[in-house]
Protein backbone atom coordinates (compact mmCIF):
# COMPACT_ATOMS: atom_id res chain seq x y z
CA UNK A 1 0.00 0.00 0.00
CA UNK A 2 1.14 3.30 -1.02
CA UNK A 3 1.83 5.91 1.89
CA UNK A 4 0.03 9.45 1.15
CA UNK A 5 1.79 12.69 0.79
CA UNK A 6 -0.33 14.70 2.64
CA UNK A 7 -0.82 15.60 6.08
CA UNK A 8 -4.02 15.39 8.45
CA UNK A 9 -4.93 19.53 8.89
CA UNK A 10 -6.61 22.60 7.39
CA UNK A 11 -6.20 23.35 4.10
CA UNK A 12 -7.25 26.76 2.29
CA UNK A 13 -8.66 27.15 -1.53
CA UNK A 14 -7.00 31.15 -1.83
CA UNK A 15 -8.75 31.80 -4.89
CA UNK A 16 -12.13 29.91 -4.05
CA UNK A 17 -12.10 31.23 -0.62
CA UNK A 18 -12.74 27.77 0.84
CA UNK A 19 -11.39 25.81 3.53
CA UNK A 20 -11.56 21.96 3.89
CA UNK A 21 -10.66 20.18 7.68
CA UNK A 22 -8.56 16.84 6.50
CA UNK A 23 -8.91 14.30 9.68
CA UNK A 24 -6.82 11.95 8.21
CA UNK A 25 -3.90 12.50 5.02
CA UNK A 26 -6.25 10.50 2.65
CA UNK A 27 -8.94 13.33 3.13
CA UNK A 28 -6.17 15.56 2.66
CA UNK A 29 -7.13 17.84 -1.07
CA UNK A 30 -4.56 16.57 -4.18
CA UNK A 31 -6.23 18.78 -6.40
CA UNK A 32 -4.08 22.14 -7.25
CA UNK A 33 -4.42 25.28 -5.21
CA UNK A 34 -4.81 23.67 -2.00
CA UNK A 35 -2.89 25.35 0.45
CA UNK A 36 -1.80 23.08 4.41
CA UNK A 37 -2.46 26.28 6.76
CA UNK A 38 -2.21 24.29 9.89
CA UNK A 39 -1.88 20.48 10.87
CA UNK A 40 -4.35 21.60 13.87
CA UNK A 41 -7.79 19.75 12.84
CA UNK A 42 -9.83 21.39 15.70
CA UNK A 43 -8.98 25.15 14.60
CA UNK A 44 -11.94 26.94 13.97
CA UNK A 45 -12.91 29.49 11.15
CA UNK A 46 -11.81 32.39 13.22
CA UNK A 47 -8.86 31.17 13.23
CA UNK A 48 -8.84 30.20 9.53
CA UNK A 49 -9.38 33.55 8.41
CA UNK A 50 -6.82 35.14 10.77
CA UNK A 51 -4.22 33.03 9.64
CA UNK A 52 -5.11 33.43 5.87
CA UNK A 53 -5.00 37.24 6.91
CA UNK A 54 -1.61 37.24 8.65
CA UNK A 55 0.01 34.70 5.24
CA UNK A 56 -1.47 37.42 2.77
CA UNK A 57 -3.13 34.39 1.19
CA UNK A 58 -6.79 36.62 0.34
CA UNK A 59 -7.78 39.93 0.23
CA UNK A 60 -10.79 39.38 2.10
CA UNK A 61 -10.68 36.24 4.94
CA UNK A 62 -14.14 37.18 6.30
CA UNK A 63 -15.51 35.34 2.51
CA UNK A 64 -13.36 31.73 3.79
CA UNK A 65 -16.17 29.74 4.23
CA UNK A 66 -15.93 26.11 5.18
CA UNK A 67 -16.50 22.88 2.40
CA UNK A 68 -16.94 19.18 2.89
CA UNK A 69 -15.19 17.90 -0.49
CA UNK A 70 -11.75 19.41 -2.54
CA UNK A 71 -12.90 18.96 -5.72
CA UNK A 72 -15.09 22.20 -5.44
Amino acid sequence: MQQPTAKPGIYLHPEKLKALRASTPFAAPTQPGWVLISEDTMIGMVTVRQIAKERGLVAEPDKIEWTGRADI
